[in-house]
């Protein structure tokens, strides 16, 4: 495979898409590209310069990797160059520094805004800031992917999010922005604070509102409005819709680096938790369904947060290394949770 250089003159020149990512990283993977690949990646990155205007705080993504090194660095499979790993993390350093610093791309730069379509994704472990054409800002959690574009037929801004994410919506009276999710439960506000986490493989929808006022929509037919404070789940399995009233600065901390568990289930913790260390759980616990988790996370690495869960919870953990599969990528770290 030979390098295709727009891909990666796209990643530095700030209007990369999926595509273009993807690439950037097949290329970063072949050894027999690494020195071509360098020069190139060399002289852009010689030639960037970050947004002055944007300062985000690089410091849990920074944790993240360090974390992924740590952990990786035993199970390393043999015959690898020294480089090749340094590319690799090369590769997470340079996507994650430009999503953070709030870049977006369009399909032309000529093109006005109603034309633009925007497409961010956040790899397991790394939580990115983003920026939208019409001044949308907000954060993309752990594994996400987020999709914008403008309807013009029904003049609505629309957002396809797989994944979590905190948006903090510019306000246009005659141009509702809408968020569809997985669990086809629609989201419809103008402009407000909230928070969704609705992944594909969950078959739910989460959303908390810190600020504002949002419409909740099923097949375009209102199912509730929120007010700040309130959290709502849906079930797509069962259809059925749970409203509960929070304190919505809990719920909205991932964005700061901070994990906040007020009271819940044991399996929501895991979930969480899983994401948020890009671990795997798995659960041969027997008769603790009921048990609730209070716990706050901000710089504790995984061992000490499992060691705070043993202590909370009746529980015991055992971690099992990432393993080298067939494809030569790396399985996740797996914790096994067992009754004490």
């Amino acid at each position: 495979m030979a390098i295709n250089r727009k891909h990666i003159d796209k990643v530095f020149g700030q209007k990369f898409s999926l595509h273009d990512q993807k690439n950037l990283e097949r290329y970063f993977e072949d050894n027999n590209l690494n020195e071509e690949v360098r020069l190139v990646v060399q002289e852009q990155w010689e030639q960037f310069v970050p947004d002055p205007d944007s300062c985000p705080n690089l410091d849990p993504v920074f944790y993240k990797l360090y974390y992924s090194i740590n952990n990786r660095k035993d199970t390393a499979p043999k015959g690898k160059s020294l480089f090749f790993r340094i590319s690799q993390i090369a590769a997470i350093l340079i996507v994650g520094l430009l999503i953070a610093t709030s870049i977006y791309f369009t399909n032309n730069g000529s093109e006005k805004e109603s034309s633009q379509q925007v497409e961010f994704i956040s790899r397991s472990g790394f939580r990115n800031q983003f920026k939208l054409p019409d001044g949308t800002e907000g954060w993309l959690g752990y594994n996400s992917e987020l999709k914008y574009h403008v309807d013009n037929n029904n003049n609505q801004r629309i957002v396809d999010l797989n994944g979590l994410a905190f948006f903090n919506v510019t306000h246009r009276p005659k141009q509702p922005f809408i968020v569809k999710t997985p669990s086809k439960l629609n989201i419809e506000v103008l402009g407000t604070k909230f928070n969704v986490s609705s992944y594909s493989e969950d078959n739910s929808c989460e959303v908390i509102l810190e600020q504002g006022s949002v419409k909740l929509n099923l097949k375009d037919q209102r199912v509730g409005v929120m007010i700040p404070n309130d959290r709502v789940i849906y079930q797509s399995k069962n259809n059925s819709i749970e409203k509960s009233n929070v304190n919505a600065l809990d719920y909205v901390a991932w964005k700061d680096g901070k994990l906040i568990l007020n009271d819940v289930s044991l399996e929501e913790t895991c979930i969480k938790l899983g994401r948020f260390y890009n671990v795997e759980f798995e659960m041969e616990t027997k008769n603790i369904d009921k048990q609730k988790v209070r716990l706050v996370l901000e710089d504790e690495n995984l061992e000490e947060a499992l060691k705070l869960l043993t202590m909370i919870a009746p529980v015991s953990c055992q971690i099992e290394k990432r393993k080298i599969m067939d494809n030569n990528s790396y399985s996740k770290t797996k914790i096994i949770l067992k009754n004490k």
